[in-house]
């Protein structure tokens, strides 16, 4: 009876613990955020949105410590770096409403693949797709040297990327990614924005998008999504699968060098790297990392690609775990009716 207590005062207090305290603190080291929501127009629209109010209670809060403070010079800048922050989220969702609705007005359109074919010539000036016999312009070293990270091939670009997405890419590069914060006027982004040929725009717009999904192959690998959306900037040691782009051009680049993928599905998990590859923002507000972009399909294809080499003995590991469960539920089992058998005479 004296050990039934002992137990049951240690299941309570890992109890507390565990339903008590964890939880509290992975809301302090892991804030929660929105789960992935690959409609990217609500996406942008709700998390800006979300944006704005954190800047309103930072100025509120700066506001409020400068009132008690009137002559602080300090926090009389940090009152005014919180207006700036403001108006910068507010002009950020009026940009992204400006984005979407262009791209919902390409959405209506019926592409051309053939006229697509002809407009995708401007993109060769940059761009390769190796599936169609265009090679890349520059080769690795000049394209790092020259952009910071190498140029991507867009042979899965139809496939591995939202429809919606990659016209708001073509459209407008910095907004699509989300790194405006990072490239703007006097720091340009290397991709440029699509002008057209001088006709609609937004036809122009949807026949790329339909060439570029009309030489997509059908069956596209886990690891070749991995490859498309992900290898021009991480490593992955552990499949020797690595990066193409020049160290310190990339380091420049993002301003450190991205890490190594080969244990993030260990350290992280799949419903963290689902959110993160949907919308980096959403987990590092300001991060280098660009938006992916790519459909709810190649997300799962990339982390099922990380699971597999990240972890491939996650199938051994849980059936060991298993079995040392019911191996110490046995020894406890006979241990107790061991001491009972021997010490009963003595309690």
């Amino acid at each position: 009876m004296k050990e039934l207590k002992i137990l049951a005062v240690l299941v309570i207090f890992t109890l507390v613990t565990y339903i008590g305290i964890e939880p509290f603190a992975h809301t302090q080291l892991s804030p929660h955020t929105a789960p992935a929501d690959f409609n990217y127009e609500q996406e942008d629209t709700a998390l800006a949105k979300v944006r704005i109010e954190e800047a309103k209670a930072a100025l509120t809060k700066a506001e409020a410590n400068l009132a008690k403070q009137p002559d602080n010079e300090n926090l009389a800048k940090a009152v005014q770096g919180a207006k700036q922050d403001l108006e910068a989220r507010e002009n950020d969702l009026s940009a992204y409403k400006t984005l979407w609705e262009q791209v919902n007005a390409i959405s209506t359109l019926n592409g051309n693949a053939e006229s697509g074919a002809e407009l995708f010539v401007a993109c060769t000036a940059c761009h390769g797709l190796k599936s169609q016999g265009f090679e890349a312009p520059f080769d690795n070293a000049m394209s790092s040297e020259s952009y910071g990270v190498v140029i991507p091939d867009l042979s899965l670009a139809g496939a591995v990327y939202d429809k919606k997405f990659l016209a708001a890419l073509i459209i407008n590069p910095t907004q699509a990614l989300k790194l405006s914060k990072k490239f703007n006027d006097e720091n340009p982004f290397p991709m440029t924005p699509f002008y057209g040929f001088g006709e609609d725009l937004n036809q122009e717009v949807a026949d790329i998008i339909a060439y570029l999904k009309s030489v997509t192959p059908q069956n596209i690998s886990d690891k070749e999504t991995f490859d498309t959306a992900c290898v021009r900037c991480h490593d992955i040691k552990y499949d020797a699968f690595y990066s193409p782009s020049e160290k310190s051009a990339l380091k420049r680049y993002m301003g450190s060098n991205p890490p190594d993928l080969s244990m993030m599905i260990r350290s992280r998990g799949a419903e963290y790297l689902e959110s993160f590859i949907n919308d980096p923002q959403k987990k590092l507000d300001g991060t280098a990392m660009p938006r992916v972009g790519l459909t709810k399909e190649h997300t799962q294809k990339v982390i099922n690609y990380l699971d597999k080499i990240g972890d491939s003995k996650k199938d051994e590991r849980r059936n060991v775990g298993i079995g040392m469960v019911i191996f110490f539920a046995i020894l406890a089992f006979f241990a107790y009716k061991w001491k009972n058998g021997v010490w009963r005479e003595l309690h």
